[in-house]
């Protein structure tokens, strides 16, 4: 008897802990999509910034990007865009959440310390002290790529808007 009792015992805390992991499994995403957060990890991407109204890429301003998504949706950003003067722009911090079952939603702000000097020849872009704040779509094409579409805007030190843009990414997993 007492081994009959010590099993129940044993499968009713077994049956607790699986339902009690399963809950805790679809917290935080409304139990929508059961699958693994595949864009936890570090990411190595390329940025290419392009028109939002024509589509046009311009290639000669791309560069690369290290992302960092941690569990429970923060995430670290640091960029080579090497438009920006040395110590120019921060690291970017920023959140990210699943909209979709390969689909997801990030955004990144980063400080801009100093305006660019002397003022940049265009085509290439001139920045002022302020924020950064980036918006991008993201969709996963396997497990260890993505890519995305973003909405970059700059803000002076009191909040208002100076400029906006576009970039297309793509990344792929750190192994």
């Amino acid at each position: 008897m007492t081994t009959n009792k010590g099993l129940k015992a044993v499968a009713v805390a077994l049956a607790v802990g699986l339902a009690a992991g399963s809950a805790v499994a679809g917290e935080g995403d409304g139990g929508n999509w059961k699958a693994p957060e595949t864009l936890v990890g570090a990411w190595r991407v390329t940025v290419t910034p392009y028109n939002c109204v024509t589509g046009q890429e311009f290639p000669q301003f791309s560069f690369g990007s290290f992302l960092t998504f941690a569990q429970g949706g923060t995430m670290l950003e640091t960029g080579s865009n090497r438009n920006f003067q040395p110590g120019q722009r921060s690291v970017g911090h920023g959140y990210w959440e699943r909209t979709g079952p390969n689909d997801y939603h990030a955004a990144i702000e980063a400080w801009v310390h100093f305006d660019t000097s002397p003022p940049a020849t265009p085509p290439a872009p001139t920045y002022q002290r302020g924020s950064q704040r980036l918006e991008q779509g993201i969709q996963m094409v396997d497990r260890d790529n993505w890519t995305s579409l973003a909405a970059v805007t700059f803000f002076d030190t009191s909040g208002t808007v100076v400029s906006t843009g576009c970039a297309k990414a793509a990344a792929s997993r750190m192994r």
